[in-house]
């Protein structure tokens, strides 16, 4: 099997959560013997596209089409960009489209000139669309696009790009519920979740923890934790609100790890209400992964109303394999929250209620060995459910199926 690849206008380019499972997922196609043809883009400035995982194989061919830098911030810059990109993606699959078997689409907000460019292409070949973000859901829950006329204009064009699609892969089972929701057919879509590398994600003891070592931590603190993209999805707002209720408590420490659009404003408002509790670490690096999820006391995942089947925080899985309790803010009633509340692996409430958030910490903070078990609990629901082992499987099976 040949699999043509056609990647995102921003994969490779800059650290990203989609670079461990896409490295992965490529990694794992070529080790079963299969063959891929990358189509991705070099964006300027950027010195490394392709990871070495995926140099190594004589299997592997990529070509990668030249991107301007752009800020994720300009809209509309970035939107016409990505037609752009799409149209150039056109005359490199044409080139390749009679090698290959399958053709295996990322998301983007700009997928559907992908799609309908690959589906004037394909010759019977059979088209996955990946979806990671729902667009232009994702958007509008995190307040950038909240005028309603664009707001259906982008849905329409959505639906367009779902029926250029053979199969939909969804990351979780409340996004598989959007996509019906928005007329996609169930038996269209497969949920896959979204995994961590289990040959290389584990917990790390304290005494051998770099990340611990690098920022001298006590045993005696309270670690609060979040570590990734501090993007519109992430609602710092909460933080700020139960740090500023916990502030009297000098043993609770909140680490927020990591970089995003939000930052900024996040470290103003934190600074402009004295939040010494509060303290901002860069980015890590990715083989830094285990040592900083497992330094936490306990991890905190604050998403805004409205992310959740939009889009799914990949850090869960990482967490269990780390052993961390976890609590989180989001839709009350989503499938996601009753995962972490019904199996006891962290608790999670309201994206509106200050209140229980801050209740849900103190109570992990006043039962230590509620962070153990609650940690041990979702390691032992998580371990199977998010290994790279079982969800690379089901993609194989997948690819080896569309070929048929």
């Amino acid at each position: 099997m040949n699999l043509i690849y056609i990647a995102s206008l921003d994969f490779y380019t800059k650290p990203n959560p989609s670079f461990h499972l896409m490295t992965t997922m490529l990694e794992d196609v070529l080790s079963a013997g299969h063959s891929v043809s990358l189509i991705g883009c070099a964006e300027n400035g950027v010195d490394k596209h392709i990871p070495d995982e995926l140099e190594k194989f004589d299997t592997f061919k990529y070509s990668l089409i030249d991107v301007p830098n752009v800020k994720k911030s300009a809209f509309v810059k970035r939107y016409i960009e990505g037609i752009k990109y799409s149209w150039k993606v056109k005359k490199e699959l044409k080139k390749i489209i009679d090698d290959g078997d399958v053709i295996f689409v990322q998301s983007s907000p700009t997928v559907l000139y992908t799609l309908l460019f690959a589906k004037k292409q394909a010759k019977n070949k059979k088209i996955i669309y990946n979806v990671q973000d729902m667009f232009p859901g994702s958007s509008i829950a995190s307040g950038v696009m909240n005028q309603k006329w664009m707001q259906k204009v982008f849905f329409m064009l959505q639906k367009i790009a779902y029926k250029n699609a053979d199969v939909i892969t969804a990351i979780s089972d409340d996004m598989k519920d959007k996509l019906v929701e928005q007329g996609v057919p169930e038996n269209k879509i497969k949920v896959i979740v979204n995994w961590f590398d289990d040959k290389s994600v584990h917990q790390v003891k304290w005494d051998e923890n770099r990340f611990v070592k690098k920022y001298n931590m006590s045993k005696d603190k309270f670690y609060i934790q979040y570590a990734g993209t501090m993007g519109y999805v992430f609602d710092y707002k909460m933080v700020i609100e139960v740090a500023r209720c916990l502030t009297h408590n000098e043993k609770i420490v909140f680490q927020m790890i990591g970089e995003g659009s939000q930052k900024q404003a996040f470290m103003d408002e934190a600074k402009s209400l004295e939040l010494d509790n509060i303290q901002f670490l860069p980015l890590e690096s990715q083989d830094m992964v285990s040592d900083v999820y497992s330094a936490c006391s306990v991890c905190f995942i604050p998403l805004k109303k409205g992310v959740i089947g939009n889009s799914v925080p990949s850090k869960a899985g990482l967490l269990m394999a780390c052993k961390k309790a976890i609590v989180t803010s989001a839709d009350k009633g989503s499938k996601y929250c009753a995962m972490i509340n019904d199996n006891l692996i962290g608790k999670a409430v309201s994206s509106d209620n200050f209140d229980d958030a801050i209740n849900a910490l103190t109570y992990f903070y006043n039962n230590r060995e509620k962070c153990i078990e609650y940690g041990e609990n979702g390691y032992n629901y998580g371990h199977d459910l998010y290994s790279r082992d079982r969800n690379m499987k089901e993609y194989l099976s997948l690819f080896e199926n569309c070929c048929e």
